[in-house]
C-alpha cells in the first residue's frame, strides 16, 4: 500500500479516531479556558505523533477492505481533509472567544465532511475530482 492509500485509510482506524476525537474536545476545553499553549499542543501533537507512528508501523489493509474503506475512498479526498480541518480550526476559535455557537458551526462543518456521502446518497463524486489514490468508477 502506498503512502497517499496509508495516510487516506489510516484516518478511519479506531484508534486514530479516538485519538482526533479526545484531543478535539481536549483542545476546545483547554482554549475555552485561555490555556493556549496547552489548547494548541493537545490540539495538534497527539494527532501528529499517532499518525507517524500508525503509517510506519501499521498496515491498513483490513481498513481498505471494509464498507468504511469503500466510503472514504468514494467521499474523502484532500479538499475534504481541509474543509475538516477548518471546521476544527473554527471550534478553536470559537471556543478561545467563547463563542459556542462557532464551536457547533466547526463540529457541524466536520461532521457534515464525513457524512456528505450518506446525506446525498448515490450523488457521484464532484466533478472534476477523483477520488484519493484511483480513477472514478464508471457507475
Amino acid at each position: 500500500m502506498n503512502i497517499i492509500d496509508k495516510t487516506l485509510y489510516h484516518q478511519i482506524h479506531p484508534f486514530k479516531l479516538t485519538t482526533d476525537v479526545v484531543a478535539a474536545f481536549a483542545a476546545v476545553y483547554l482554549l475555552w479556558l485561555h490555556l493556549v499553549v496547552e489548547g494548541i499542543l493537545v490540539a495538534f501533537v497527539p494527532s501528529l505523533i499517532i499518525s507517524l507512528f500508525m503509517l510506519k508501523l501499521m498496515d491498513f489493509e483490513k481498513q481498505k477492505q471494509s464498507r468504511l474503506g469503500k466510503y472514504v475512498k468514494k467521499y474523502m479526498g484532500k479538499g475534504t481533509d481541509t474543509v475538516r480541518s477548518i471546521g476544527f480550526l473554527v471550534m478553536l476559535v470559537g471556543s478561545w472567544f467563547h463563542f459556542i455557537w462557532l464551536v457547533v458551526i466547526g463540529f457541524v462543518v466536520i461532521v457534515f465532511v464525513w457524512l456528505k456521502g450518506l446525506i446525498f446518497k448515490g450523488a457521484p463524486v464532484a466533478k472534476g475530482l477523483k477520488p484519493q489514490g484511483g480513477k472514478r468508477s464508471a457507475r
